[in-house]
């Protein structure tokens, strides 16, 4: 019994079998995969300190807290990178004197525009605010190195002005505010 097909359906038929095994072949290749897009190109600049203790914005940072920062920026530098969703730009050669004098969290965005001149997509600025040496906050903002847009804020408290304080802290913000949400919305296939 002929099941109403003409020649003209065959090749409807072979037509389709070959688009969907085409399909199959690129979604198992992870072309077309919201995962297979390249890194964000991302400028993570140093570490900043916005300190309100008595007398610390005077006194200015201590060479304990000064290799804290430099600590932890290394440590943000290589877990956004180690997470594949960033390709690092080298903030080295930025010139302004923001980037030099550790204001960019007072510069009103000014860190896109820094970014951008670097060959960013977007600016990542991190910083720890010191209400006493008990009580602090650390901090991180990115934005779109072309349009300036605060794209993501995350921060958390945190107790002791020690290394291991501070690191405990950058390790699960930036994985639980910013790595995993990223990778899920992947995942999901609704990254942009």
């Amino acid at each position: 019994m002929a099941l109403g097909w003409s020649k003209k359906g065959s090749r409807a038929r072979s037509l389709l079998a070959g688009v969907g095994a085409l399909c199959a072949a690129l979604l198992a290749s992870g072309a077309g995969d919201a995962g297979s897009r390249p890194p964000i190109k991302l400028a993570v600049f140093d570490f900043e300190l916005d300190d309100f203790t008595a007398g610390g914005p005077i006194a200015g940072e201590s060479p304990a807290e000064t290799a804290r920062l430099q600590l932890v920026t290394r440590q943000a530098r290589r877990q956004l990178t180690e997470s594949g969703l960033f390709q690092l730009v080298d903030v080295s050669n930025a010139q302004d004197k923001n980037v030099r004098d550790h204001w960019l969290r007072k510069c009103n965005g000014c860190d896109a525009d820094i970014a951008l001149k670097l060959g960013a997509d977007m600016s990542f600025v991190g910083m720890f605010r010191k209400v006493s040496v008990m009580e602090q906050y650390l901090e991180f903002r990115i934005r779109d190195a072309r349009t300036g847009q605060l794209l993501k804020i995350a921060q958390t408290d945190l107790r002791g002005e020690t290394d291991e304080s501070w690191s405990r802290a950058l390790a699960w913000l930036i994985k639980a505010r910013l790595i995993e949400p990223e990778k899920a919305r992947e995942k999901a296939g609704t990254a942009p």
